[in-house]
């Protein structure tokens, strides 16, 4: 996940200039619409991360698809040159836009209400603006829970390990969601947990060095969390020397297509497209900005990969536990600390 502030105050300020000297009417209203015609999309890091970018790039254009809409995708922007990025969109005549990152959430909720453009932005209830902004949450925590199980079911060491890039309030949910489901078949094996840094969502050679320091621990699956320190994840799993297999499972994207020593188990993906395609149809309905909208186990919007590791006894395993989760016979406590995991893991 994405929560970096951006800044750059003195570039947002030349390209507002910038707009307003082309003759273009932006005044409030100029682009409200009763129909998407136009997607943008903005996100911080390229659209072939594996992850976050990807999955959120690959929403968009399934949403653009599903309701008819022209998609216009600017990747790669990092977090300071947000403002001129959003403008950009709005001047290319995007009548909804997607700012796929919690840091951008302040500016997107400005603009969206300064130039009656319609944005979504993520992890904050209280982003509500009728017919203007709305906001994305997921309960990830219950696809992590499924994770654990199969890592229970997985472990030859009796020893796992949780490794996550950044003190991010998704990934303490997932971590716990994770706990939970390991502690649920296995009481008593070791479960590490590890952070790069503070802010290390693609530091790829920090997730690199945490990840064989936990490997080094015994742990022979890693639950991982990062954006680009994935890929660091990944290169420790692949390059580990510690004589018995170690597998490596993901989040929100699927790293299988790269995955070439065949240690990708799982991941809990994260998906996009139905959020954003209910979005543009709440927008062409006039309810937009009246509620949020959630990723969960029952719209789809969560779940866990399953792959040719997984033996069928476990993914039937992992399949009963899913169905107890949508029927309400399991319970998932919602960790938002580091704290809060710790506790579960002892």
């Amino acid at each position: 996940m994405q929560i970096r502030v951006p800044g750059a105050r003195a570039i947002a300020i030349v390209a507002a200039v910038a707009l307003l000297g082309t003759g273009t009417a932006y005044a409030a209203g100029a682009f409200r619409s009763g129909t998407v015609t136009k997607i943008g999309f903005a996100s911080p890091a390229k659209a072939s991360d594996y992850g976050w970018n990807e999955q959120g790039y690959n929403g968009a254009k399934a949403a653009a698809a599903a309701t008819g809409a022209k998609l216009q995708a600017i990747t790669n922007i990092g977090y300071d040159k947000t403002d001129v990025i959003l403008r950009q969109l709005i001047q290319g005549g995007a009548n909804f836009i997607v700012a796929h990152a919690s840091g951008y959430d302040t500016i997107a909720a400005r603009l969206a209400q300064q130039y009656k453009v319609p944005m979504i932005t993520y992890d904050v209830p209280t982003n509500l603006k009728k017919g203007y902004v709305s906001y994305i949450t997921t309960s990830s925590q219950e696809g992590a829970y499924l994770a654990g199980i199969l890592a229970a079911k997985m472990t030859k060491t009796h020893k796992v390990g949780i490794v996550i890039s950044a003190a991010d309030d998704n990934w303490y949910k997932m971590s716990g969601g994770f706990a939970q489901g390991f502690r649920s078949v296995d009481k008593t094996s070791k479960i590490y947990f590890a952070t790069i840094s503070p802010t290390g969502y693609d530091d790829a050679a920090g997730g690199k060095r945490v990840a064989t320091s936990v490997i080094a621990q015994g742990a022979d699956v890693l639950f991982t969390m990062g954006d680009d320190a994935s890929f660091g994840y990944l290169q420790a799993v692949e390059s580990a020397k510690v004589g018995h297999k170690v597998w490596m499972i993901g989040d929100i994207g699927d790293m299988t297509p790269i995955d070439k020593n065949h240690v990708f188990l799982s991941s809990v993906l994260w998906n996009f497209a139905k959020t954003f395609t209910q979005a543009v149809k709440d927008i062409n309905a006039g309810t937009y900005g009246t509620h949020g909208y959630n990723l969960d186990l029952q719209n789809g919007g969560v779940s866990l990969l399953k792959t040719n590791y997984i033996p069928a006894s476990v993914w039937a395993d992992v399949q009963k536990a899913q169905q107890q989760i949508l029927a309400g016979t399991i319970t998932i406590k919602v960790t938002h600390t580091a704290g809060q995991v710790q506790a579960l893991l002892k």
